[in-house]
């Protein structure tokens, strides 16, 4: 079944692969905006664009590889990209025959199973890009081992992997902070460096070793030698206790172009 939305000046074709999903399950898991399989959910689905782009690139992850879809489809739109969103929330990419006894829903075997058929079916992309909430990996190292046994189903089919660490996390309460402080909230509402950065993102270490994969790190972007502030350039960082904001993933743009090869790019 398909459903079309209109995103700008983008069109977003929803394609939900799940033959037993009822109209009302798809309902749920489109959102405006995102092509979104919620935690609970048992089904699979992906999002593409109509333009027939010189080059396949895909977002795929949980909700935090998602909070990328802003600038990746202002890049797609740059450089004439199809573009497609495949995610689940709080499911990690993983290896569906080695995955942690403490993931967040039994739901996210059977997706990344889903994916992995997927995967090895449909035409290979060029460019994945993949992010994962350290909120769901919690520095564990099952999740770091069974990300890099998942990985080589994307690699082996030629695609390039760009896997970017998870964005640091704001203070509890900064949106009160901000509120109460609007004019000093940078400053006021700032959490230390290391607090923001706990717990640790274990996957882009685990993979960064192997062939097709390159590790990125935006920290820098959020935050100073010492403190990460909810507000920079005027700009509210999150929409919530881990997500970036829709406007703050538009701002970073430019660092995530500069992060992605140039042969995708012309």
């Amino acid at each position: 079944m398909t459903h079309r939305l209109r995103l700008g000046a983008l069109m977003i074709l929803a394609i939900f692969l799940s033959p037993a999903a009822t109209d009302a399950a798809n309902a749920k898991i489109y959102l405006p905006e995102k092509c979104v399989v919620s935690t609970q959910v048992a089904t699979f689905a992906h999002c593409q664009t109509d333009a027939k782009g010189k080059y396949s690139v895909a977002v795929i992850g949980d909700s935090h590889a998602r909070s990328w879809f802003e600038p990746m489809r202002l890049l797609a739109a740059r450089y004439s990209w199809k573009l497609t969103v495949i995610s689940k929330s709080a499911c990690p990419f993983l290896d569906p025959a080695a995955m942690p006894s403490h993931i967040p829903s039994p739901t996210c075997k059977s997706w990344n199973q889903s994916l992995q058929h997927y995967l090895a079916t449909q035409p290979a992309f060029d460019l994945v890009i993949n992010s994962s909430s350290s909120l769901v990996t919690h520095g564990y190292q099952s999740y770091a081992q069974s990300f890099r046994a998942a990985v080589p189903a994307i690699t082996r089919t030629g695609a390039q992997l760009l896997v970017i660490r998870d964005n640091p996390k704001p203070a509890t309460g900064f949106q009160a902070c901000i509120k109460q402080n609007p004019k000093t909230a940078a400053t006021e509402c700032s959490r230390q460096r290391a607090d923001a950065l706990t717990p640790n993102d274990p996957m882009p270490a685990a993979v960064a070793d192997l062939p097709g994969v390159e590790v990125v790190d935006f920290t820098d972007s959020f935050c100073g030698q010492h403190v990460c502030s909810p507000v920079l350039n005027g700009i509210v960082v999150y929409k919530d206790h881990s997500h970036m904001s829709k406007a703050f993933a538009r701002h970073l743009t430019s660092v995530l172009e500069a992060a992605i090869p140039a042969k995708f790019k012309h």
